[in-house]
C-alpha cells in the first residue's frame, strides 16, 4: 500500500526516510533537511507556520507532526477531516515508542522494530567505551532568553558520558544564570534549534556574568549541529558519538571548540 505523506516535523520526515517511506512522502517543512532528498520535496511552511492551503493542495493520506510545539496545529488539521499522527517524546524510551507509532501507522511493523534495536546497539556501545569520570554538562537549546535542553538530551548527554544539568524527562525550560552557576558545568554545549553549527560563542560569552563560569574560563563553550541532539529519531546515535568525543576532548584538556 502507498501513500501521500506530509510531515511537519523534521525528526518525523528522518523517522519515515528510516523506514523506507521517504518516496511516498509529498510536503516536508523548509527544516527538513535530512536526509539531503528531503530538501527537494515541497515546502509547506515550518515548524509552527504550517500552510494549511498547500497541505491540502497535496491532498495527504497522513499528516506526522512532532512535540508539544505541534499541538495546535495537529488539532486544526484533524478538524479539517486529515488524518494525523501527532508523537511527543519526552524521553530516550518515549522516542523509541514514537518510531514504532509511525512505524504502525505506515503499515509498518518490522522495520520500526528494527529501527530501535539498531538504535539502542549503537547507544549501548557509546556508553560502554564513555568515560569514568562524569563531567556535568548545561546544554543550552535557545539563546533569548537562555533555555536549558531537557526530555531526551539528558539521557544521551548520560549515554555519552556526562551529566545534564536537568533530569531526563523534564521539558526543556528557561534557566538563570546563579541556577547554572550552581550547577558549575565543566562544559556548556550550545545546540540552537535552527542553527546547526552557525551558532555564535558569543551568545554566551558576551552575557553579563556567564564569563565567571569556570567552564567559560576553561574556554570549554562548544557548539554543535542542532540537528543531532534537538530531533528525536536515529541520529540521536550520531549526536551521542559527537558528546562522547567532545567529553573525551574536554576530559584531557584539547579544546572541542
Amino acid at each position: 500500500m502507498t501513500f501521500r505523506i506530509v510531515s511537519l516535523a523534521p525528526s518525523s520526515t528522518e523517522i519515515l526516510f528510516s523506514l523506507g517511506m521517504g518516496s511516498q512522502i509529498v510536503g516536508v517543512t523548509r527544516f527538513c533537511d535530512y536526509p539531503a532528498e528531503a530538501k527537494k520535496i515541497a515546502k509547506v511552511g515550518g515548524w509552527i507556520d504550517a500552510e494549511y492551503g498547500k497541505i491540502e493542495s497535496l491532498k495527504p493520506d497522513m499528516i506526522f507532526t512532532s512535540t508539544f510545539l505541534q499541538e495546535k496545529i495537529a488539532k486544526a488539521l484533524s478538524a479539517k477531516g486529515f488524518y494525523v499522527v501527532h508523537t511527543d517524546p519526552k524521553n530516550l524510551d518515549e522516542v523509541y515508542e514514537s518510531i514504532i507509532t509511525v512505524g504502525e501507522a505506515c503499515n509498518k511493523l518490522k522495520e520500526p522494530e528494527i529501527l530501535v534495536r539498531k538504535m539502542m546497539n549503537g547507544l549501548d556501545k557509546i556508553k560502554r567505551s564513555a568515560g569514568a569520570s562524569r563531567q556535568k554538562v548545561y546544554c543550552e537549546e535557545w539563546h533569548r532568553p537562555p533555555i536549558v535542553s531537557g526530555n531526551w538530551v539528558p539521557d544521551i548527554i548520560r549515554i555519552a558520558g556526562g551529566e545534564s544539568m536537568i533530569k531526563s524527562g523534564e521539558i526543556s525550560r528557561e534557566t538563570t544564570l546563579q541556577e547554572v552557576a550552581e550547577f558549575d558545568p565543566a562544559i556548556i554545549l550550545m545546540s540552537l534549534c535552527g542553527f546547526g553549527e552557525k551558532a555564535d560563542k558569543k551568545f554566551i560569552l558576551q552575557r553579563p556574568g556567564w564569563q565567571n563560569l569556570n567552564a567559560v574560563k576553561n574556554n570549554k563553550v562548544v557548539v554543535m549541529d542542532d540537528s543531532l541532539l534537538n530531533r528525536p529519531g536515529p541520529r540521536l546515535v550520531d549526536a551521542a558519538k559527537r558528546l562522547g568525543d567532545i567529553f573525551n576532548e574536554t576530559e584531557i584538556g584539547v579544546d572541542a571548540g
